[in-house]
């Protein structure tokens, strides 16, 4: 049984639920969309965040889901990705109080539900490894 089946949906649904956004880190690796050279794969840049008082290193974990999360939906062709791969999308959004910070939720629940939508529609088969 490969949990990227197009009938494996609902099973991606209880992870997005009841993982605390674990489901994240399970389809992107399932996808292989980490990068041994990226930021994320330094340790160096971890024990500078941690030693910095631990502030830094929790919006490191938040901008590494945040990048996980669009690298999952962008290789499931989730429409958009133009917009949401771009980091200066996401600065702007930050900056501008109100307006962004409420488009900053709805991106992100949007990438979250269409990744499902993509799940269901079966976009996620043609990842399966044939044995």
């Amino acid at each position: 049984m490969s949990i990227l089946k197009k009938e494996n949906w609902w099973i991606w649904l209880l992870l997005m639920l009841f993982s605390n956004g674990a489901s994240d880190y399970v389809l992107g690796a399932i996808l292989e969309v980490y990068d041994k050279d990226a930021w994320y794969a330094k340790w160096q840049y971890w024990l500078i965040g941690i030693l910095l008082f631990i502030f830094p290193a929790m919006i490191m974990i938040c901008i590494f889901s945040l990048e996980i999360m669009c690298k999952s939906a962008a290789k499931l062709k989730v429409a958009g990705h133009e917009l949401y791969l771009s980091p200066y999308v996401w600065i702007l959004l930050l900056i501008v109080p109100i307006i962004g910070w409420i488009l900053f939720m709805v991106m992100i629940l949007y990438i979250k539900i269409m990744t499902l939508v993509m799940l269901y529609k079966g976009a996620g088969e043609e990842y399966i490894e044939k044995a």
